[in-house]
């Protein structure tokens, strides 16, 4: 039975910053709370991540308070679209669900809808991909599920993540 954990090998990455001109990715914030709570409920089919705003707005407090893992700071980015943000990779130190696995873990990567095929979603994970590889960083996990579209599925594989 196929996991649904994925790996990425950082150990010979040449994976470079990502970035597009009309998009700016840059550290979060705790204001960036509204805003990621109605990109990330946007970005999920219904009821897969959050059933309302408030559910979304929860999920985002959670990780702000570290409920998922003590958020890696020098990973996570918010992807801005005309001053507003539209889209997050959050990435934390270990996975909490994966005791055995070593290094950072993507805990979420969305897209607000009105963004999608700009190449956000893209430039987010190289820039953790690079940002993981220049801290030293062996690897780098995430886990898909029933809210992974294929697009999402592409991205990973593409970027060289491998299915454990």
């Amino acid at each position: 039975m196929p996991s649904d954990l994925m790996t990425l090998s950082l150990t010979a990455c040449s994976t470079t910053p990502g970035g597009i001109d009309a998009v700016e990715l840059r550290g979060i914030q705790t204001s960036d709370r509204d805003a990621l709570a109605t990109a990330y409920l946007a970005a999920y089919p219904p009821a897969v991540a959050a059933t309302s705003l408030s559910d979304a707005q929860q999920e985002m407090d959670d990780t702000f308070a570290g409920e998922f893992g003590v958020l890696r700071h020098d990973l996570t980015r918010v992807a801005t679209f005309e001053n507003r943000p539209v889209g997050a990779i959050l990435v934390v130190d270990k996975s909490i669900w994966d005791p055995q696995l070593d290094g950072p873990f993507i805990i979420d990567l969305f897209v607000h809808p009105d963004v999608r095929g700009m190449g956000v979603g893209r430039a987010l994970l190289d820039t953790a991909v690079h940002a993981c590889a220049r801290a030293g960083d062996a690897t780098l996990s995430l886990r898909i599920g029933e809210g992974t579209s294929p697009a999402a599925l592409a991205l990973y594989t593409q970027a060289g993540f491998q299915q454990d």
